[in-house]
C-alpha cells in the first residue's frame, strides 16, 4: 500500500514539474510576441492622448504616451471596440515584485525581480479595467474588471451593481475604481426595511425580492441589503460589526486543482507549532494525511471511509452549496497570532478560513466544516 501511495504522489509530482515546463517556455514564448507587438505599436502613434488620460497637469509623474497607447490598444482588442471609446481615468507609479507583474497565471514561473511601472484604470464609461504594467508598456497584464467577477450571478441587474458601488465609495471615501464586488445572492426580505430597520421605525410586512450583495476595497469590506432594482437599499451594519466578510483569493495563492481521483483536500498551516499538513479524500474511501515538508514521511497515515460516507459528504457540499464560496477567504481579525488557517478544495474551488473565527463563518460553510470534522473523525485505520 505505501509503495502504491508513493507512487500516487510521485506521479502528480511529475505531471506538476511537467507543466511548470511547459507553462515557462509558453511564457516565455508569449513575452517575446507582446515585445514585438509592443514595438511594432510604438512606431505608429497616429492617435492623440489628449483625452485618453485624466488630470495630467495634477500628476507630479505623468504617465507616458507610449504605456498609454498600449494599454488602450490591448484592450480595445481585448474587448473588440475602438480605442476612441476608452479612457484613462486613473493611474500610479508602481514597483512590482516579479517578473509577472504580480498577476502570475496558474503555474507560472515568475523571475524575482523588481520591476518598475505602473497601475491603470481604463474606463469606457459603463465598466472599469485595471492595468498592470512595465516602465515603457513592453509588458502589462490585465488585472481585473470591477465588474462581475466569476463569483457573481451573470443576472445581477446593472442598477444595483451601480448603486451598490456609488453607496460604498461614498462611505469608503475611495473611487469606484478600487472597488470590487466580491459575492452577491438574490433574497427575499420578510420586510419593506429589507430586515434592517431601525429603531422605532415602521416596516410594511410584505416579502421583497431583492439582492445581498458584499462589496470590497483594499483593506475592508461592507454588506449591503437591495430590492430588485437597487433603488433601495441598506448597509447591514450589524453584519459588518459582528461576522466576517470575505475577501477573494489572489490567483497566484490558490493551491493547484484536485486530481480527478481526489473528492475533497483539506490544507492546515500555522498553529504554535507552525507545521503544514495536507489530508485528502478519494474516491475509494482513503483519506491521506501527510505532513508539507517531511523529508522522511515519518507522519503519513492513512485511513479508510465507506465509499457511502464519501457520497454522503458530497452531497453535503452540494446542499451547502459549497461551490458559492469559490475563491474566498475569511481572514483573521486584525492582530490575532498563532492561529491554524484552513484551506478546503473540492473539485468546485477553494474556499479559506481560520480556527479562531469559525463559529463567525456562514452557515452554510460551516455545515460543510463540520461534515469534513466529523467524516474525518470517523475513519479507521
Amino acid at each position: 500500500m505505501k509503495f502504491m501511495l508513493k507512487n500516487y504522489f510521485i506521479t502528480n509530482q511529475g505531471r506538476v514539474f511537467t507543466a511548470l515546463i511547459l507553462t515557462g517556455i509558453l511564457s516565455v514564448a508569449s513575452g517575446f510576441t507582446l515585445i514585438k507587438g509592443a514595438v511594432g505599436a510604438s512606431a505608429n502613434l497616429s492617435f492623440t492622448t489628449s483625452n485618453e488620460v485624466l488630470k495630467d497637469n495634477i500628476k507630479p509623474n505623468r504617465l507616458p504616451r507610449l504605456v498609454a497607447n498600449a494599454v488602450l490598444r490591448d484592450l480595445a482588442r481585448r474587448q473588440g471596440i475602438s480605442t476612441r471609446e476608452l479612457q484613462i481615468i486613473d493611474y500610479n507609479q508602481q514597483t512590482w515584485r516579479n517578473g509577472c507583474l504580480e498577476l502570475p497565471q496558474p503555474d507560472e514561473i515568475c523571475t524575482q525581480a523588481l520591476i518598475p511601472g505602473w497601475r491603470i484604470v481604463v474606463s469606457n464609461g459603463k465598466q472599469n479595467w485595471i492595468y498592470h504594467t512595465n516602465n515603457n508598456g513592453r509588458s502589462l497584464r490585465l488585472a481585473s474588471a470591477n465588474t462581475p467577477s466569476e463569483n457573481l450571478p451573470v443576472q445581477l441587474p446593472t442598477s444595483v451593481k451601480n448603486a451598490i458601488l456609488q453607496a460604498a465609495s461614498r462611505r469608503l471615501q475611495q473611487p469606484i475604481s478600487r472597488l470590487t464586488i466580491i459575492q452577491a445572492q438574490q433574497q427575499t426580505w420578510r420586510d419593506s426595511c429589507l430586515e434592517l430597520a431601525n429603531a422605532d421605525e415602521f416596516c410594511t410586512q410584505a416579502l421583497v425580492s431583492g439582492w445581498r450583495v458584499v462589496v470590497g476595497a483594499v483593506d475592508q469590506t461592507l454588506l449591503y441589503h437591495t430590492n430588485q432594482t437597487g433603488s433601495l437599499l441598506r448597509l447591514n451594519q450589524k453584519a459588518n460589526e459582528s461576522t466576517l466578510a470575505p475577501v477573494q483569493i489572489p490567483v497566484s495563492e490558490l493551491p493547484p486543482p484536485l486530481d480527478r481521483d481526489i473528492v475533497f483536500r483539506q490544507i492546515s498551516s500555522g498553529g504554535f507549532t507552525g507545521r503544514t499538513y495536507e489530508t485528502v479524500l478519494l474516491k475509494d474511501g482513503r483519506l491521506i494525511r501527510v505532513r508539507i515538508g517531511d523529508a522522511n514521511d515519518s507522519e503519513r497515515s492513512v485511513r479508510r471511509v465507506s465509499v457511502q460516507q464519501v457520497k454522503q459528504f458530497v452531497r453535503s457540499l452540494e446542499r451547502s452549496k459549497f461551490s458559492k464560496f469559490k475563491n474566498l477567504s475569511y481572514p483573521a481579525p486584525s492582530g490575532a497570532a498563532d492561529y491554524i488557517t484552513y484551506t478546503l478544495t473540492s473539485q468546485e474551488g477553494t474556499v479559506q478560513y481560520n480556527d479562531i473565527s469559525q463559529n463567525n463563518l456562514p452557515k452554510n460553510l460551516q455545515t460543510v466544516v463540520k461534515a469534513w470534522n466529523q467524516l474525518a473523525a470517523s475513519a479507521q485505520s
